[in-house]
């Protein structure tokens, strides 16, 4: 038997399928809708990148170069105003001041520290970067390499170098408080090994081969100054004898066969009579 037609029941299915897919388009659009609104507040928390303004397109921003009084409109990031070896742009990376050649005022130029990685901004004078015994700012006023602790890589490192030929190392030269690049340290005519630093008739030499304080007169304190002391027995004080570091109980400074002590009231014979 032949089914009937039955008069809108197309018309009300067709009209239930475009209920239906409008339903499913709203939900799809209001998804996307609230995604879009929250990727939109997302971008909204996010700080706004700061503006950086070159108008010469040198490199250094125009509120640096007017800050360190440079022309912002002219390219100089090559120049080097204040001749401490770093140009203009170095400075603006490294931090420094384009105008002032010692940055944190330690006695060592900008650019001498950024190039041996030494800190322009801090005062690391003091500090001993390769631990040779000699202080970067010595390094740099000896010419040596602060990051290498025998700068002429000769076997002796720089802390025993004698840098002044007065024949006091570097290190000693610092630790008496010495220039180690000045042989006459204070300018009198005598040789800084030569100095008798505390006045008890010994030179610092001298001083340093007994194993005394060269800046002390009493080294062990027992009332004798370093220069009477008999350091070898030889029976002559230690600042008037020849060789007062010397480790022979003999003490023959003349090598005549003699004592020191001997020698000393000789008579010329060698009797000493």
């Amino acid at each position: 038997m032949r089914s009937r037609h039955v008069p809108g029941h197309a018309a009300r299915r067709t009209a239930r399928l475009a209920v239906a897919m409008g339903a499913v388009a709203l939900a799809v659009l209001g998804t996307a809708g609230t995604a879009h609104a929250a990727t939109a507040q997302r971008r909204a928390a996010r700080p706004a990148r700061p503006v950086v303004v070159d108008s010469d397109r040198d490199g250094m921003p125009d509120a640096w170069e007017k800050a360190n009084h440079l022309n912002p409109r002219r390219k100089d990031a090559a120049a080097d105003p204040d001749h401490d070896g770093l140009t203009n742009l170095a400075e603006f990376r490294a931090r420094t001041s384009p105008a002032r050649a010692d940055t944190d005022r330690d006695g060592v130029p900008d650019g001498w520290e950024v190039r041996n990685r030494l800190d322009p901004l801090r005062d690391d004078a003091t500090a001993d970067a390769d631990s040779d015994g000699v202080p970067n700012g010595e390094e740099y006023a000896l010419r040596y390499d602060p990051r290498s602790a025998d700068s002429d890589r000769d076997g002796t490192a720089d802390g025993a170098e004698d840098a002044d030929g007065d024949g006091l190392s570097n290190g000693e030269e610092l630790t008496l408080e010495l220039d180690p690049a000045d042989a006459d340290s204070d300018g009198n005519g005598v040789t800084d090994g030569q100095e008798d630093l505390d006045g008890d008739g010994l030179d610092t030499l001298d001083e340093l081969r007994l194993g005394t304080d060269p800046q002390e007169a009493d080294s062990d304190s027992d009332g004798v100054e370093d220069g009477a002391e008999d350091a070898d027995g030889d029976g002559v004080d230690n600042a008037d004898d020849a060789d007062p570091g010397t480790d022979d109980p003999s003490s023959d400074g003349s090598d005549d066969g003699s004592t020191d002590g001997s020698d000393a009231t000789d008579d010329g014979t060698g009797t000493g009579a």
